[in-house]
C-alpha cells in the first residue's frame, strides 16, 4: 500500500534495558564498559544486603546484545535480588577484542561488585554469575581458571562468583569439536582456557542448561563438563533440553522455554539460600514484562 510504513516489532529486551540504571564498571583506554542495574521494589527488598545475579550475554566473542538477559533481570529483581547486565568487549564493537578480553572483563566485573558492595547494598558472598555461550565461558572461567586477569585489577579481590548458571556455554575450547576455534589469538591461550581440562574440586555450585540439538555449541561439551565436575564432588547440575538448539531459552524466541529455564534458576537460587521461597513463583504471559 502506497505511503504505508510497517512498524517494526518491539524488541522487548531492549525496551526493558531502558528501565535499568546505567553505570560504568570498567574503562580500557577510550572504551567504557557499562553495567545495567535493576533494584527490587521497596516491598520486595529484603532487610539485609541483597544477593546479586550478574548476567553476561551470549556472543561467540564476536557480537551479541547486552539486553539479552534484561527479562531475566526484571524477574529476579521482583524476587528481591539486585540484577545486572554487564557489557564486555567483543570483536565487532571493540577493536577486534576476543575471548581473552571477555574473560578479563568478567573478572573485572566480579571484582567491581565486591569492591562496591556497600554502596550497592549487596552481599559480596552471594553473587551469581550467569552467562550464555561465549559469555558463559567468560563467567565460568572466572570460577574455574587461574590467571586471565586484567593487569589493572585489584588482585587481592576475588573474581570467583559464589554460584554460576550457564546457558549453552562454551566449555570445550581445545578439542577438534571446539566451537569458535578461530576466535583465539593462538593455540596456547586456547588450550589454557579450556574449562574441561581445568576441572578440579572446589568449584562454586553450578547449573548448566543446554539443548541437545545445539549445532553452534555442541551439547557434548556441557555433558562432559558436568560429568567430570560432579566426579570431583562439585555441585554441577545439568538440565538437558531435548531437541532444542542454540539460544532456545531466549525470551523473544520461546516464552515456554524462557519460563522453564527461569523457574529452574529460581529453584536453584532458593536452594542456595540466595532468595526466599515464593509459593507463587511462576510466570504468565501478562507478567513477563
Amino acid at each position: 500500500m502506497e505511503g504505508f510504513t510497517r512498524t517494526p516489532p518491539i524488541d522487548r529486551s531492549r525496551e526493558l534495558l531502558k528501565t535499568a540504571r546505567e553505570e560504568i564498571y570498567k574503562s580500557v583506554g577510550d572504551i567504557h564498559l557499562p553495567v545495567y542495574i535493576w533494584e527490587p521494589e521497596p516491598d520486595k527488598t529484603p532487610p539485609y544486603p541483597k544477593s546479586v545475579a550478574a548476567f553476561f550475554f551470549s556472543s561467540g566473542w564476536d557480537n551479541g546484545q547486552v539486553a539479552q538477559f534484561a527479562p531475566h533481570c526484571v524477574y529476579f529483581a521482583s524476587r528481591g535480588m539486585t540484577t545486572m547486565c554487564f557489557d564486555y568487549r567483543v570483536h565487532a564493537r571493540h577493536g577486534g577484542a576476543g575471548p581473552l578480553e571477555a574473560m578479563a572483563d568478567a573478572r573485572s566485573a566480579m571484582r567491581w561488585l565486591r569492591m562496591n558492595a556497600v554502596e550497592l547494598g549487596i552481599n559480596p558472598g552471594k553473587i551469581v554469575g550467569v552467562g550464555g555461550s561465549g559469555g558463559g565461558h567468560a563467567i565460568a572461567s572466572a570460577a574455574v581458571l587461574k590467571g586471565f586477569d586484567d593487569p589493572s585489577d585489584v588482585m587481592d579481590c576475588s573474581p570467583v562468583p559464589n554460584a554460576v548458571v550457564l546457558f549453552n556455554p562454551v566449555t570445550d575450547t581445545w578439542s577438534r569439536r571446539a566451537p569458535y576455534a578461530d576466535r583465539w589469538p593462538d593455540n596456547g591461550s586456547r588450550k589454557a582456557a579450556d574449562l574441561i581440562r581445568a576441572i578440579r574440586a572446589g568449584f562454586p555450585p553450578m547449573l548448566v542448561m543446554h539443548g541437545t540439538e545445539d549445532r553452534v555449541v555442541p551439547f557434548g561439551g556441557s555433558y562432559e563438563f558436568a560429568r567430570k565436575s560432579s566426579k570431583k564432588k562439585n555441585i554441577c547440575r545439568l538440565i538437558e533440553f531435548e531437541g532444542k538448539g542454540h539460544g532456545f531459552f531466549n525470551f523473544n524466541l520461546s516464552f515456554e522455554m524462557y519460563e522453564a529455564t527461569l523457574m529452574a534458576m529460581d529453584e536453584f537460587f532458593v536452594e542456595l539460600g540466595f532468595i526466599e521461597p515464593d509459593p507463587n513463583a511462576g510466570l504468565g504471559k501478562d507478567e513477563a514484562l
